[in-house]
């Protein structure tokens, strides 16, 4: 049989993964009541995802939201290979957000070279104060021909930390 005929199902299983994983992560991370004190004795009364967030990787995402709009500007830390993002690897975002205390949120940058991201999570509220994001993300290169489309999509996952509030 050639490879062709097992790609269905391995992105089969794989979407399948990626669910169960977001799943699992969502009920086990730690959320608190929106109107419990942070360390600082300052109010918590939901996450706000307008301001800055830094990831794991030292990607920074600069983010103002108005009403469900989200608009901004994400940086990557990371390429897949070098020029990938551009040459200043910052790429426009646009997206969404939900409403309430924790709300989900998703947002997608066009990188200049023509790839694009997208993200798609839920912004907390941890034990101490802090707001994370939780995301997961799907990166799409541009592929030469259909041959080339087998390593063009990758999926990963993404905790950004807020740094700031301003914009």
């Amino acid at each position: 049989m050639s490879l062709t005929h097992y790609v269905p199902q391995l992105l089969t299983k794989m979407s399948s993964l990626m669910w169960y994983l977001l799943f699992v992560t969502l009920i086990t991370s730690p959320t608190v009541p929106a109107n419990e004190s942070s360390t600082q004795n300052m109010k918590v009364d939901a996450c706000n995802i307008t301001g800055v967030w830094r990831n794991e990787l030292g990607s920074t995402l600069r983010v103002k939201a108005e009403g469900s709009e989200v608009r901004g500007v994400y940086q990557t830390a990371v390429e897949t290979m070098s020029g990938a993002a551009g040459l200043d690897r910052t790429g426009q975002i646009i997206g969404i957000v939900g409403d309430g205390t924790q709300p989900t949120v998703s947002f997608s940058v066009l990188w200049e070279k023509g790839s694009c991201s997208a993200w798609v999570g839920q912004c907390f509220i941890l034990g101490d104060g802090a707001q994370v994001l939780k995301t997961f993300w799907m990166l799409r290169s541009v592929a030469d021909n259909l041959a080339g489309d087998w390593g063009s999509t990758r999926l990963g996952e993404d905790l950004f930390f807020k740094t700031s509030i301003s914009n």
